[in-house]
């Protein structure tokens, strides 16, 4: 793909756990010339512990606060806007609060990655730092996830991109492009 310019407003990347936000958001942020944001690790770095002991230690709900802090700062912070606007990389929870759909659909551009419940199980199955998916099922945990979380996901995506067959830079492509003829919504400035 011939140079792409970076977007004057942020990427944000959502979607299940598994479903390549971390691969996809790193590799765009390298075609694009744009920082990357995983907000998963800034809330780590914060709050100094991984996320499984954030769930332990304090609960679901208070995760969900801390997403939704991040959020409002990614929103009213003016560096994050404009020749400063990251990729961003969210948890795949973050949609479950209304507020936070609401902020994410005027923070940027947002991409759904909808990828398939078998490619999510294959590409979760060694990983330890999926506090919802410990000692469960996962089958049956990514099944209730996808049925729960779908509509959410629907509501908030200016793009849903059926990712399961496609590689990574197909993926990334296709993202920017999409970017590239974005309308500019929701005071969004392509």
């Amino acid at each position: 793909m011939a140079e792409v310019p970076a977007s004057n407003f942020p990427i944000v990347l959502i979607g299940l756990m598994g479903c390549g936000k971390t691969t996809v958001g790193r590799e765009l942020s390298k075609l694009l010339g744009m920082p990357f944001l995983d907000m998963d690790t800034i809330i780590e770095e914060q709050i100094g512990k991984p996320i499984p002991a954030i769930f332990h230690d304090e609960g679901e709900p208070h995760f969900r606060a801390l997403e939704t802090a991040l959020l409002r700062y990614l929103l009213n912070e003016e560096e994050y806007h404009g020749a400063g606007a990251p990729i961003i990389s969210t948890g795949g929870g973050v949609v479950l609060r209304e507020e936070n759909r609401a902020i994410l659909r005027a923070l940027g551009f947002c991409v759904w990655l909808n990828v398939e419940v078998p490619t999510l199980i294959a590409r979760t199955a060694r990983s330890n730092n999926r506090p919802l998916l410990a000692n469960a099922n996962r089958r049956a945990i990514l099944e209730k996830l996808s049925a729960e979380r779908g509509p959410f996901y629907e509501e908030t995506a200016h793009l849903r991109l059926d990712s399961t067959k496609m590689d990574i830079n197909t993926v990334v492509n296709h993202i920017a492009a999409a970017v590239r003829d974005f309308p500019g919504e929701d005071g969004i400035e392509a």
